[in-house]
């Protein structure tokens, strides 16, 4: 049975050997899976914001200039507030809002779908390699490479609307089969040609038994993780982030090497490196 500590040594070791390749790689993918989307969406709430309270306070609040009192009126508040609401839906900035918010989310599900899942089998495919050998950046974009970028894409897409569909059955089933899943993006790291099918349940296999002490591994991590806060993000860039990945490369090494020895899975299957 692996053990936590033994796992998070062998981590730190193998991103130190590597040090600046494993750091740049783990920003790169940091920033492809938080600040993609995120910003624009971000953006378009805070216009939706501005532009409601704008309507609100120039429509609503100036009828009493004599003395500047806005809430002396509760009732007559209220029905300025419904005036200003209904106006925004009825006005065309609102269509152009809704248009913007449709654009949006279509080019970030493009942008996962096309960038940040390939990136991030990518990375997965570095900190794997870095174990034995010095590998070159390159391993990020070798999915592009591979001639199975379809596939990986659909596989990806399906372990993320699988988890979606789960979480909707309360919290716990969706963080249940998200660990049940973690495994996906290794196994295609090492045989992104492995059909969709055997991919599930090979994870599916992997994880039996491993969920809970996987979870605990992760919550090792929180004091490093409120560390990464405190410094605004810099420990995290620097050390944290690239100490994860290279741990949980250890722990599907080590899930990989149980799995052969098992017989549920072939090394044809696990290329390995």
């Amino acid at each position: 049975m692996w053990s936590r500590r033994e796992l998070k040594e062998r981590g730190k070791g193998t991103f130190k050997r590597f040090y600046w390749k494993s750091v740049l790689v783990s920003f790169i993918c940091l920033i492809l899976s938080g600040g993609i989307g995120s910003g624009v969406t971000n953006k378009v709430s805070d216009n939706l914001s501005s532009s409601m309270n704008n309507n609100y306070y120039n429509d609503s609040y100036l009828y009493d200039d004599e003395y500047n009192n806005y809430y002396e009126d509760l009732d007559s508040d209220l029905y300025y507030m419904e005036e200003a609401i209904q106006s925004f839906f009825t006005s065309g900035f609102f269509i152009l809002f809704m248009g913007i918010v449709v654009v949006a989310v279509i080019i970030g599900f493009i942008i996962k779908l096309l960038i940040v899942y390939p990136i991030q089998i990518g990375k997965n495919n570095f900190f794997m390699g870095i174990r034995e050998n010095e590998k070159t950046l390159d391993s990020l974009i070798f999915i592009y490479k591979s001639g199975q970028l379809k596939n990986t894409i659909v596989t990806m897409f399906l372990k993320g609307l699988f988890q979606g569909l789960w979480s909707l059955l309360f919290v716990i089933p969706g963080i249940i089969k998200s660990y049940e899943y973690r495994m996906i993006p290794y196994i295609l790291s090492e045989n992104p040609n492995i059909s969709r099918k055997r991919a599930f349940e090979i994870s599916k296999q992997m994880m039996k038994g491993n969920k809970w002490d996987t979870f605990v591994l992760d919550l090792s991590f929180i004091g490093w993780q409120i560390l990464s806060g405190i410094t605004i993000g810099i420990l995290g860039i620097f050390y944290v982030n690239p100490y994860v990945e290279s741990t949980n490369a250890e722990l599907y090494a080590y899930l990989r090497e149980d799995a052969l020895r098992n017989g549920y899975v072939s090394s044809d299957e696990l290329i390995g490196f």
